[in-house]
């Protein structure tokens, strides 16, 4: 068993990190205890709690993580200037393309045991945010007219609707696998949300024009 005193605050605060999401690939987010991960780091239950408040505290750090990675893979893109439909569908894929690689990390993300009941910290909400953003951008681009509370409730309304086949898709219940794939689906879902919100924004305006 290390001592406390062979890695400093940082390094075991990574090290705990890194043994969570080991871990998670093999278990899920319910399965995993605070004994584990001390056990795979080579450190007692202690020493965690002397770098996280709990459980749960340890998670959300694990989740912002994932969502950084999220992020990172996103910025990597080499993104259409005209085509931000595309742009979209290739955040999409990543997005399932992560789920299938890393579900016990994708799962824990949306598990809501690890809040805790408590509120999210702005540096968790922020990271949330950022990936929001990314999409929100694109949507922007799509309807330059729309408000900007109309682009966050659309860039929500969509992605609920791209997790919900991913998280099908997962768990083996989309019972059309058969007929088309999970990236057919999205790509199907995505063409004609876009369709038909583009429809809906132009109605708009020329009802606001008459």
């Amino acid at each position: 068993m290390a001592r406390r005193s062979d890695h400093t605050r940082d390094e075991l605060k990574e090290l705990a990190l890194k043994s969570a999401e080991e871990l998670l690939n093999d278990q899920s987010a319910s399965e995993l205890s605070t004994r584990q991960i001390a056990a795979k780091m080579g450190y007692t239950v202690g020493t965690l709690y002397q770098i996280f408040k709990n459980l749960p505290d340890l998670l959300l750090h694990v989740n912002a993580r994932t969502l950084k990675i999220l992020y990172d893979d996103c910025q990597k893109l080499q993104l259409s200037k005209q085509d931000h439909q595309s742009n979209i569908l290739a955040y999409a894929n990543i997005y399932l393309e992560f789920a299938h690689n890393h579900p016990g990390l994708w799962e824990l993300i949306f598990d809501n045991k690890i809040l805790n009941n408590d509120e999210l910290p702005d540096w968790y909400s922020n990271q949330v945010n950022a990936l929001f953003s990314l999409i929100e951008l694109q949507l922007k681009s799509i309807q330059p007219t729309a408000t900007n509370n109309e682009i966050i409730k659309t860039s929500r309304v969509l992605w609920s609707s791209v997790h919900g086949i991913c998280t099908l898709s997962i768990n083996n219940n989309l019972f059309s696998e058969s007929a088309c794939s999970s990236e057919e689906l999205i790509q199907s879902l995505i063409e004609n949300f876009i369709k038909g919100w583009s429809i809906l924004e132009e109605k708009e305006l020329q009802d606001k024009a008459e």
